[in-house]
């Protein structure tokens, strides 16, 4: 009884930012913490950061017209390539094509109001879709391991990891505008679209540094609050995340 009162003790003294810190010194400790408290939302505070980091890199990212103009000017690249495919189908005639990417071109003006509002409001959205997304997925597969959990502890390993997340999207948006073209910290850096081609360097920008340490993050947290194997919370994590990064990559061939 006296061990319980001084773990209970120990634990109420787990603030916001012991939470935050904790990710970075003791991320095992810190989750199996916050598992004792399941209604609060520790994740709150790390997801605003995300939200004003996205809002920053953002407006770092429209304040560089060198780096604005290279990825606009690859989009419409890539545009034009797809609308003249469909011509070639016979999906569209040639004057519909060319309809198609002016009408597309004036949405895609860096200069353009819709431009920096959708920037913004996907700096804003984004962190906050990412969270629910995320959590629900790995609830759902948490419930077929039949492991026993709160759904709050799962928002708030998935919320306090997303605080590298933050982390990583302002260096990110800084080395981009010191190189003066679209990087993360990791193999984009070295490996450039000229060299590997521009599919193989999207998926190296998604392979960065801070991506890894989340999901890394993400795995200790589920083992902690979930109670699971090791080894099964890694191949959930990294295994969703491997398929995402396949079929953004090369299925869909989204721009990051």
């Amino acid at each position: 009884m006296e061990e319980q009162n001084i773990i209970t003790e120990e634990t109420q003294e787990l603030s916001q930012m012991d939470a935050i810190s904790g990710i970075f010194t003791e991320p095992g400790n810190t989750f199996e913490a916050i598992a004792k408290f399941p209604k609060r939302n520790f994740w709150l505070l790390p997801v605003l950061i995300l939200v004003v980091t996205s809002i920053v890199s953002s407006f770092l990212f429209f304040s560089d017209a060198e780096l604005v103009g290279k990825m606009m000017d690859k989009q419409k690249v890539k545009m034009r390539e797809s609308m003249q495919e469909k011509v070639k189908e016979g999906k569209m005639t040639q004057e519909q094509a060319n309809n198609a990417i002016e009408q597309a071109e004036k949405f895609m003006d860096p200069n353009g109001l819709f431009f920096k509002i959708t920037g913004i409001a996907g700096a804003v959205i984004s962190p906050f879709m990412m969270l629910f997304v995320l959590a629900v997925i790995y609830m759902l597969f948490l419930k077929m391991m039949k492991a026993s959990f709160e759904f709050t502890n799962i928002l708030n390993v998935v919320g306090l990891s997303l605080i590298i997340s933050a982390i990583g999207s302002v260096l990110g948006i800084v080395v981009s505008i010191i190189s003066g073209d679209l990087n993360s910290i990791g193999l984009s850096l070295i490996l450039k679209a000229d060299t590997v081609g521009d599919t193989l360097h999207a998926l190296f920008l998604k392979l960065d540094v801070f991506s890894i340490w989340f999901y890394v993050l993400v795995a200790i947290g589920l083992v902690r609050v979930a109670k699971i194997k090791p080894v099964m919370s890694y191949l959930v994590v990294f295994g969703l995340w491997i398929i995402w990064l396949v079929i953004s990559t090369f299925v869909f061939g989204l721009m990051v």
